[in-house]
């Protein structure tokens, strides 16, 4: 069933100021709202109503910033994008990946007296698991197929593929070889998981989007400036939404 653009606006998140300028300075118009902490703007962009969310950093301030959003604005779609680190070779800063899923990575057991294994996510008995298996989120499959027939991102060579979430930064190349080697992980970001957490909840479509701002194993060190790419990414998705008015 198509969900009509008109029942509600687009969010769009990022964690930082520095992955919601590029958006703020493409909106035709904006008021900044406060709502004890945290910090909405109401826009205006090609006639349609957006609402740009700061959701700050991590997991759990990404699920509030979320909850309030779908109770205060009650969205049609939430976008949540921003800057990821890359878990394999292959992807590279500026590189785009659009989350078909989302691997829950913050749970790790420890056992008694032994300090090899104080860090084990996904550990089977663990807590937050389902069915025996790591805690996982799936994006609307309906949006997905939408996206992926786009031809600007088949051009840009954007990825659809699995991103690990939680509140961590691996740099452990053994850690990166697990998770990929296990669950198919390529990248990882701290609210993608506290988002689509959020957005299940209240059956809003959501969806991450996520640029490679740094990657490990081949020594590509941090750049906050490449959020401006997801940033633009995600207007040029709005404007094919916004002319479809449905997705």
């Amino acid at each position: 069933m198509e969900t009509r653009l008109e029942k509600g606006p687009i969010v769009i998140q990022g964690a930082m100021q520095s992955e919601l300028q590029t958006l703020l300075e493409n909106m035709d118009s904006q008021k900044k709202v406060t709502v004890g902490e945290l910090v909405f703007y109401e826009c205006i962009y090609k006639d349609f109503p957006i609402i740009i969310s700061k959701t700050k950093i991590g997991e759990i301030a990404s699920a509030i910033a979320t909850t309030v959003a779908i109770q205060r604005y009650e969205p049609a779609l939430v976008i949540n994008q921003g800057t990821a680190g890359a878990l394999v070779r292959w992807l590279h800063r500026g590189d785009i990946v659009v989350g078909k899923e989302i691997y829950y990575i913050s749970q790790y057991s420890t056992e008694p007296d032994k300090e090899e294994d104080i860090i084990n996510p996904w550990k089977r008995d663990g807590y937050r698991t389902k069915d025996g298996e790591a805690l996982s989120y799936k994006a609307n499959e309906e949006l997905i197929a939408l996206l992926e027939s786009m031809e600007h991102l088949k051009k840009d060579g954007v990825y659809f593929d699995i991103i690990a979430s939680g509140d961590v930064w691996t740099k452990s190349r053994n850690l990166m070889e697990r998770y990929n080697s296990l669950y198919g992980v390529v990248c990882e970001a701290m609210e993608c998981s506290g988002a689509y957490l959020a957005a299940s909840t209240f059956g809003t479509p959501l969806v991450s989007l996520r640029v490679i701002s740094n990657n490990e194993i081949t020594g590509e060190a941090f750049d906050e400036e490449t959020g401006a790419i997801a940033q633009m990414a995600a207007l040029r998705i709005i404007d094919r939404l916004i002319l479809k008015h449905s997705f």
